[in-house]
């Protein structure tokens, strides 16, 4: 992908040592006059003065150049501002819109201006679009019950309806809950892609040496910059799981912050989400003997940065277990962490109560949880690396309230590490005329139970005969 780089060129000069980049006089206050200097790029990385641009008319000039808007990268540079730094950050956009995968007509939302600049009250007003989330359907679980976005959303601007999900742009702030919630990453948003964050992250972390923090912060908020930290945007720092921060560190950084919404003046005021993901970071840091102060809402006294570890896709919904399991692997520690913020999780199957229907099986939308017929058995199995601790599995089972399942917010390391393993298993009644398997003999002595002495002729042929052998000689 081609990456233009185009800086202001208005006093106070912005100080950049960038290659590259494209200085423009009077960019902030005609955003048209990009047009002749970027050329074919497929993405932009702006450099603008604060308080001197309009957000809506830059997006129309960018149309204008057929540049996705959504996609634009821009910092606001504050006069004065420490030039090396300033490098540091555009280096780090300049990876992020290299690693932006575009977006569909769906993920537009229209918004009014929320920042006015004196030159736009003398124009025609001019609406400017934000990133929100679109659902792919062909992934989606909600056909086995998935209800995860339902769930998180704060706006409740997602609804289950017969198998699939209703979602009301409309309603919707966006604040990226639901994307990082959604154990099947059905739900996009180009706002913030993982291989948007890994790129800006690891540029960060390449041209600091490890030396300073990274710093989520929302996008809606106003926050000065900080010494010592680079900021990354997303949507809500409410949208953050705790090992986002934990692969900060893995990555090299010296610490991670992740700014709570009171903190930034993000309206949306999703503190405890945020406040959650810092406390279970730094549970994963105690327990791997590690200074749990490298995470927290500002800047604390962090050690200094572990080397950096290979972690696959850190930022992805199914990249959390690896960066566990690498913390654990660097420090030599075993990790048995229980957190209602952990975004891995353990199930636990009761034997004695559990009928091997396998309904949990069914609903699990990342298949962590798998059943499967052996001859005459059956067995319940699962791969904790890729449970993201949904909880879709206890709605669908219909032993729930016996006691037949339960999900652990838990990190375990050895289980991580073990892969698949039987949860549960017993054997299955047989068709006699046939041979095929007609049900666990635990869910047959279940149903048998419920119905009583009355029915026990039913339950006879019921366990000797499969659906398409009954009734027949």
């Amino acid at each position: 992908m081609t990456v233009a780089i185009v800086v202001c060129g208005d006093a106070p000069t912005i100080a950049h040592t960038v290659a590259g980049a494209t200085v423009v006089a009077g960019l902030c206050a005609d955003p048209g006059r990009v047009l002749s200097d970027v050329g074919d790029a497929d993405s932009i990385v702006l450099a603008l003065h604060p308080g001197e641009f309009q957000f809506s008319h830059l997006q129309r000039a960018l149309r204008g150049l057929d540049i996705d808007p959504l996609g634009a990268q821009i910092i606001a540079v504050e006069p004065g501002a420490d030039a090396d730094t300033v490098t540091v950050l555009l280096h780090g956009l300049i990876a992020r819109a290299s690693a932006y995968g575009g977006s569909e007509p769906e993920h537009a939302k229209p918004v009014r201006s929320r920042h006015i600049t004196r030159r736009a009250l003398l124009r025609p007003p001019v609406l400017e679009y934000m990133a929100a989330p679109m659902i792919a359907p062909d992934i989606c679980a909600a056909a086995d019950g998935c209800r995860a976005c339902v769930d998180v959303c704060p706006q409740d601007a997602y609804s289950w309806h017969s198998g699939r999900i209703i979602f009301d742009k409309d309603i919707c702030e966006p604040c990226g809950r639901c994307v990082t919630s959604c154990p099947t990453s059905a739900i996009s948003s180009p706002a913030a892609t993982p291989p948007m964050l890994e790129a800006q992250v690891r540029s960060h972390i390449a041209r600091t040496s490890g030396s300073d923090g990274i710093r989520f912060v929302c996008s809606r908020g106003e926050l000065p910059r900080e010494t010592g930290w680079i900021d990354v945007e997303v949507p809500c720092t409410a949208m953050v799981p705790g090992t986002w921060l934990l692969a900060c560190i893995a990555m090299g950084a010296r610490g991670a912050a992740l700014v709570a919404c009171v903190d930034s003046g993000c309206p949306l005021g999703l503190d405890e989400h945020a406040l959650g993901a810092i406390e279970f970071a730094r549970a994963i840091l105690t327990a791997c003997d590690l200074e749990p102060d490298m995470v927290g809402t500002r800047r604390g006294t962090p050690s200094m940065p572990i080397a950096s570890l290979d972690v696959a896709d850190p930022f992805a919904v199914n990249g959390a277990a690896s960066v566990l399991l690498a913390l654990a692997s660097a420090t030599n520690s075993l990790l048995d962490v229980v957190h209602n913020a952990s975004p891995v999780g353990v199930v636990v199957l009761d034997a004695t109560a559990c009928t091997l229907c396998a309904q949990c099986a069914t609903t699990c939308p990342t298949d962590a949880l798998q059943s499967a017929y052996d001859g005459e058995s059956i067995s319940i199995t699962l791969d904790a690396a890729a449970c993201v601790n949904c909880h879709q599995c206890l709605a669908a089972c219909p032993e729930f309230k016996r006691g037949a399942i339960a999900v652990e917010p838990r990190v375990d390391s050895d289980l991580l590490a073990t892969g698949r393993h039987t949860l549960n298993e017993g054997a299955v009644l047989m068709c006699e005329r046939c041979g095929e398997p007609i049900a666990p003999d635990t869910m047959m002595t279940r149903i048998s139970d419920l119905l009583g002495d009355e029915f026990e002729a039913t339950i006879g042929i019921l366990s000797r005969r499969c659906l398409d052998c009954r009734g027949q000689g």
